[in-house]
């Protein structure tokens, strides 16, 4: 298999470190941004990445499908079977991803030359980043660990979230939560795949 990836953006890096947790080997390919068709060449139609060839080309997309198709592939899943930790898991990575999103869009709206700035839009993501890392303070005891499903999202959009909106500086605000991504920072498998360094 041929994952496209990039180890910045947070929704490759969840495959990137579930591929690794599970064992399983994938090429990993180090998507190029080009131009209008993004950064995958045309094996995502949206120019997205992560995209996983899991048949010859043939690819999966999103990252939540990657990242469910892998954790069935190999051994026992860690997204569970049954119904309320099933969906409080993938309600907690619905949060990763939005904190992820929020993130994105705020970056990219900052990146526009000054005069096109929208502060209005602006403030809108960073509320979103600050409600998403209030959120995650105050659930922080339910978040598990060492890797969960539903936790794979919020730690991969949690240091996207330190490099891209460090202005915020999440950890001040979240010092629980600090505490508890910390715990990840020895783990081999987040170690491998963190590429967050200065521009």
């Amino acid at each position: 298999m041929k994952l496209h990836c990039h180890p910045i953006s947070p929704y490759a890096r969840k495959a990137m470190i579930l591929a690794r947790l599970k064992g399983i080997e994938v090429e990993e390919i180090i998507a190029v941004k080009d131009g209008a068709n993004g950064y995958t060449g045309g094996d995502n139609p949206l120019g997205k990445i992560p995209a996983l060839e899991w048949q010859p080309k043939q690819f999966l997309f999103d990252s939540p499908v990657i990242c469910e198709y892998l954790d069935h592939l190999k051994g026992d899943p860690i997204l569970p079977k049954k119904t309320h930790p099933r969906f409080l898991n993938l309600w907690q990575h619905a949060l990763g991803d939005g904190l992820s999103d929020a993130v994105y869009n705020y970056r990219y709206e900052t990146v526009r030359p000054k005069e096109l700035h929208w502060p209005e839009i602006i403030k809108r993501h960073e509320t979103s980043i600050v409600n998403a890392i209030d959120t995650l303070e105050q659930i922080c005891d339910w978040l598990g660990g060492p890797w969960t499903f539903g936790n794979l999202a919020i730690v991969t959009a949690l240091d996207y979230a330190a490099f891209r909106a460090g202005h915020l500086n999440w950890q001040s605000r979240a010092p629980k939560l600090a505490k508890w991504h910390e715990g990840f920072s020895s783990d081999p498998h987040y170690k491998d795949t963190y590429a967050y360094h200065a521009d």
